[in-house]
């Protein structure tokens, strides 16, 4: 790889050869605390796209730009403090993972967990499921979100939408979906996803959660965003009188207005929260919906609901063991440790991934310095000739982001490119 009009190539003398795969926040974070302890050590973040940040850039909802901006953070990584960023490596196919354990004295899995965990409820095999980081991904401009192709191909999401979930991605999903147009001024949405999958705002969003209200995993400031949308009219079942906490709180003094046009505005999106409701299964009906039946616990209460789209939003994984690229069981050594969702689940805030990451830097830092991992290896440079040609440094990586933010239309504050292969172009490759 060249380091040219980058931040100059780390060197090994004096610390340790350390591979980070993945370059979402969890392993910027690891890179960066394992930097200040070893500022001679030679650190290398593997991407599989050509574009770093991962979650920050393709998980964080569009709209909420505030939560992006710790990439102005991590740019200084690669910049001045001599982390070398590798883009469109994916290792298990451009490199084997054996190959990088062998080459590295450190290897940090951060990788993530891409994949929606499945519904797992008796349901037609057409039945229009999506899930909510696919859904996410597509509208943040992710090149590899195709989950949605059934959504276009029936001509959008629909206007009677079901969520099952009630975290802060069943959360966003909801934001998202409703929000006027006005509302994502300055955001980074792919407008053209946006538009096939939201031809005409919802009608209905029903959320469905397992747990009561005093027990759901959303934060307060998130549910209070959405219920402070004006065109918004909320309304909660499940909620009983023991159930306390300023979620609950919040949705028993929400509207509970139905939905009308008054001085011209448009028709509010009517959004029911359910709690203590699962999907038990989901049929098709005649005018080519579905039907959600939904129970709770004790079997007590029964509810149907009709929707064009459910999405779920019920947690993720990293994927299929038989693809070669997901960091299963085998990837695994003396030498080789876990950061962020990969390590702990689909959990917490980007703070959290940074005070994990920093007790997973600890945990290095002593093996190291206890002998349990020995330092030596001789890192990036030796994989000369068996990487492949087109990898993208941090300046080609810079190229990308400003051809993306000169792009950008003036209500938006970047146009991501969708594409890998323009992605390559733009970075110099031909």
């Amino acid at each position: 790889m060249s380091d040219e009009d980058g931040a100059a190539a780390p060197t090994c003398a004096g610390g340790p050869s350390i591979a980070v795969i993945g370059s979402g926040p969890s392993g910027c974070y690891v890179a960066q605390f394992l930097g200040k302890q070893w500022p001679n050590a030679d650190i290398t973040i593997f991407e599989r796209l050509p574009t770093p940040y991962g979650l920050i850039r393709y998980g964080v909802a569009p709209d909420h730009q505030g939560s992006k901006a710790v990439t102005k953070q991590f740019d200084r990584l690669f910049t001045t403090g001599g982390v070398r960023f590798a883009g469109n490596v994916t290792v298990g196919r451009d490199v084997e993972f054996e190959r990088i354990t062998e080459l590295f004295d450190i290897v940090v899995l951060a990788t993530g967990l891409p994949a929606d965990r499945e519904l797992g409820v008796p349901r037609p095999a057409d039945a229009p499921v999506i899930g909510a980081g696919g859904l996410l991904r597509a509208l943040n401009g992710h090149p590899h979100a195709i989950a949605l192709h059934g959504a276009s191909a029936r001509g959008g999401l629909g206007r009677r939408l079901v969520v099952v979930g009630m975290g802060n991605v069943a959360i966003d999903v909801v934001r998202l979906l409703s929000k006027e147009a006005s509302g994502l001024v300055g955001s980074d949405i792919d407008d053209q996803v946006r538009q096939l999958l939201l031809p005409e705002s919802p009608a209905s969003i029903e959320v469905l959660s397992r747990s009561s209200a005093g027990q759901a995993k959303c934060d307060v400031s998130m549910l209070r965003e959405v219920l402070s949308m004006p065109n918004i009219a909320a309304t909660a079942t499940g909620l009983t009188p023991h159930d306390d906490g300023p979620i609950a709180e919040m949705l028993r003094s929400a509207s509970t207005e139905s939905p009308e046009t008054t001085d011209g505005a448009e028709t509010r999106t009517r959004v029911a929260f359910h709690f203590r409701l699962s999907p038990e299964r989901i049929e098709g009906t005649a005018g080519g919906g579905s039907r959600v039946h939904a129970v709770s616990e004790d079997g007590s209460r029964h509810v149907d609901l009709v929707a064009d789209t459910i999405v779920t939003a019920i947690g993720f994984t990293h994927g299929c063991e038989a693809d070669p690229c997901c960091p299963t069981t085998t990837w695994s050594g003396a030498h080789v440790y876990r950061v962020g969702w990969l390590s702990r689940g689909s959990v917490g805030t980007v703070a959290d991934n940074r005070k994990q990451a920093r007790a997973v830097a600890d945990v290095i830092i002593d093996d190291v310095n206890a002998g349990r991992v020995s330092v030596g290896r001789p890192g990036f440079r030796a994989l000369g000739p068996s990487m492949h040609a087109r990898v993208v440094s941090f300046a080609q990586w810079r190229r990308i982001e400003e051809f993306e933010l000169s792009s950008a239309p003036p209500d938006r504050c970047r146009r991501k490119i969708t594409d890998v292969d323009h992605m390559l172009a733009v970075a110099g490759y031909p």
